[in-house]
């Protein structure tokens, strides 16, 4: 496996002293070695919470690789409406999902990385009205692709940057929105449609109150096939090192639909009198966590994640656990 977290904390402390050393010593006359040293700390520190949604701006070293196990759990009354109003789902019905992700990273070479994510759910819905309690288990929507270092300002800069395309592959057949208006069942575990996502990404390292810690902003379009919207995506996230072996890391997650989609919404089509109205939908959360890791190197995650805005879709969050190994 890669250098602990621990080895790379020590020579990290001992890079990010350097600022001020440099600066009496002339060394702010050369914004390259600077810039590179911030990219360098930004780098091993992204590479401690480099998963699904976050740390998109750095690629893998050559021959790299990371794999993350995640299991998460969501269960709760509280949806979203059409009209983005949080409410309950009618006759205390109640949306729940457990899930199982598979996320891996290998790169094919020094500026590319070749990236993966499978999921396995179950979902559940069950109210206290004639659909009473039914689930539908097995893969869900999985996501295979490339990701691709193109930095923002160049190798001196502090800045990283990378280019990542996707391809959704769903895990089951599609129903027809019109056969799932018809015959609601069982609960559908994702769009169940080919799709594509365009991403790009930058992130640095910064200090605050003597701690280490990086940024991750990215911006995606996501086109989905079928009858489901297309959606834009915004996330950010952050992690600073507490302690040589603890990391505290935060998320946002913003998806906007872009209006385009058709028909009921296949995931949440419980009865007729469901809130959730169309394949139009909105969802903002949040995500925090603690990221711990073992002297062999092996890394152990634990955070809750929470929706706070969204429209035609469930409000559920709860938490999630992961870990993760380096090879």
């Amino acid at each position: 496996m890669n250098q602990s977290y621990a080895e790379r904390a020590r020579s990290w402390s001992r890079v990010c002293a350097a600022p001020a050393s440099m600066a009496s010593s002339g060394a702010r006359h050369r914004p390259g070695r600077r810039a590179r040293t911030l990219s360098r700390l930004a780098l091993g520190l992204a590479a401690l919470a480099a998963g699904p949604c976050c740390a998109g701006a750095w690629v893998q070293d050559e021959g790299a690789a990371l794999v993350i196990l995640k299991a998460s759990h969501s269960d709760g009354g509280a949806v979203y409406n059409s009209h983005g109003q949080d409410q309950n789902f009618p006759d205390a019905g109640r949306s729940r999902q457990d899930q199982l992700n598979l996320y891996a990273e290998y790169a094919l070479s020094a500026d590319l990385t070749l990236v993966g994510n499978v999921y396995f759910s179950k979902v559940d819905y069950r109210n206290d009205g004639s659909y009473k309690d039914r689930h539908a288990t097995g893969w869900a929507d999985q996501e295979v692709g490339l990701r691709y270092r193109l930095d923002p300002d160049g190798n001196d800069g502090p800045w990283q940057g990378a280019l990542q395309v996707l391809a959704l592959i769903p895990g089951y057949g599609r129903q027809d929105w019109r056969d799932v208006a018809k015959n609601r069942d069982h609960p559908a575990l994702g769009q169940g449609d080919y799709g594509a996502e365009l991403r790009y990404s930058v992130g640095r390292g910064y200090r605050a109150g003597g701690l280490d810690g990086y940024v991750d902003l990215g911006a995606a379009v996501r086109l989905r096939g079928g009858d489901s919207a297309d959606e834009a995506r915004v996330d950010i996230s952050s992690g600073l090192a507490l302690a040589p072996r603890w990391m505290l890391i935060g998320e946002l997650n913003v998806i906007q639909g872009l209006g385009n989609g058709n028909g009921p919404n296949p995931v949440y089509a419980p009865n007729d009198n469901t809130p959730i109205r169309g394949n139009n939908y909105d969802l903002t959360k949040l995500q925090a966590s603690l990221l711990h890791t073992l002297p062999g190197g092996t890394q152990l995650q634990l955070g809750y994640q929470q929706p706070v805005a969204g429209r035609n879709t469930g409000g559920a969050g709860g938490p999630f656990v992961a870990a993760w190994w380096r090879f």
